[in-house]
């Protein structure tokens, strides 16, 4: 890969500048880095972003775990200064890997053999603490108030931008525009680093072919925006205070906030298509799972989960589960809650009816941060212990 000499340069737009202080208004720049080169033969991998894809839809076609599975630590052999490292945010997945965020940067992780340790380490100055991004054979990883671009077969940088947030960041990609939501939405050319524009609205963000769907949160109440993919902005709805990002499918978004409201809006006008408040749900901190008819809306901090009717919001059925602080996994005929106290309930998608459950007790879990798919099996973070374990 090419290396090419860089020069500062300044964000353009008199919006961009206002946003310096949190966001910084200079690239930088380093005499080794390059541009990504090559075709994007972006071919689908099992759990690539947060959330599973950019809608984040919490979908995915892969098979849960059989309800005798083992459990393997895929950290065990991953040691910094004689001490095990820890997740310090749920991993993404592709081709067998899972790339980790850890208290030092991002590790890759094959998951046939974790015990061999990491395939790569890219070490940061810093805890990454949101989850990365793979696309285009690039692993994308937010740090504090910078997004850097690695090789993702072997960890090397092919450049760094000062962007995102000293908070937890969010980043998702469409074609070959990478887009970050941290104090502010900003997008990013994924091959240069290069920023083609920047608009209000951070904290989370998702994604469809025609529009970014962000929520912020600040004084205690929440704002949601929906924006064309060059940045102009199409709507913006102030509700409660929202704490786990949108979901959008189809020409809809849904979000919840902190009250147990859960919202439709139609994702071109931002009319809000229908709302329902649900008893036992309280602070979501991750987000829904959608799928065709169904939304699938977590206890968050309450006692009940529901799977709701995506078109009326309707209650399909509902389960006492206890806390649930995860984004649920919706497969094809089944439905899997994180339970924080509890262990992992795999639900029948159709009628909620219990198939099994792999407790925590059993499998060594402690509390029960999230999941991520993958072929036969889920990976699971631990909230108390930051343990990341693979169930299959």
């Amino acid at each position: 890969m090419p290396s090419r000499r860089r020069f500062l340069t300044t964000i353009g737009t008199a919006a961009s500048a206002s946003l310096a202080g949190c966001l910084g208004g200079i690239r930088d720049y380093f005499e080794s880095d390059t541009t990504v080169e090559g075709p994007c033969d972006d071919s689908p991998t099992t759990w690539p972003t947060a959330g599973g894809d950019s809608g984040r839809t919490g979908h995915t076609d892969t098979s849960p775990p059989a309800p005798d599975a083992d459990a393997v630590d895929l950290l065990a052999g991953i040691h910094k200064d004689g001490q095990q490292e820890l997740a310090a945010a749920l991993p993404v997945v592709a081709d067998g890997t899972a790339y980790v965020p850890v208290a030092s940067g991002l590790i890759a992780v094959d998951l046939q053999s974790p015990i061999d340790g990491a395939r790569w380490k890219y070490d940061l100055d810093e805890q990454v603490d949101a989850v990365p991004l793979i696309t285009c054979g690039v692993a994308f990883v937010p740090g504090l108030n910078r997004l850097d671009a690695l090789d993702q077969g072997t960890g090397d940088r092919y450049w760094r931008v000062t962007a995102g947030s000293r908070e937890a960041t969010s980043v998702a990609a469409h074609d070959e525009t990478v887009f970050l939501a941290g104090s502010s939405l900003i997008a990013i050319d994924m091959r240069t680093g290069d920023r083609l524009w920047s608009a209000n609205g951070g904290d989370t963000l998702a994604l469809d072919n025609a529009g970014v769907y962000t929520t912020e949160n600040a004084n205690g109440t929440g704002d949601i925006y929906g924006h064309d993919l060059d940045g102009e902005q199409r709507w913006h709805l102030s509700l409660g205070k929202i704490v786990g990002s949108a979901s959008v499918q189809d020409g809809t978004v849904w979000v919840a906030d902190n009250r147990g409201t859960v919202y439709a809006i139609d994702a071109h006008s931002g009319e809000t298509v229908w709302s329902r408040s649900l008893d036992g749900v309280e602070k979501i901190h991750s987000g829904l799972a959608v799928d065709g008819d169904d939304v699938v809306v977590p206890a968050g901090m309450g006692s009940t989960s529901f799977v709701l009717d995506a078109a009326t919001g309707v209650t399909r059925w509902k389960k006492n589960t206890g806390i649930v602080t995860g984004r649920p996994l919706i497969g094809d005929d089944w439905i899997a809650l994180g339970r924080t106290n509890t262990g992992i309930t795999l639900y029948d998608r159709e009628t909620g009816d219990q198939r099994t459950t792999w407790s925590r007790e059993e499998y060594g879990l402690g509390t029960i941060d999230g999941l991520v798919a993958v072929e036969d099996g889920f990976v699971v973070r631990g909230g108390t212990t930051s343990g990341l374990t693979l169930v299959r």
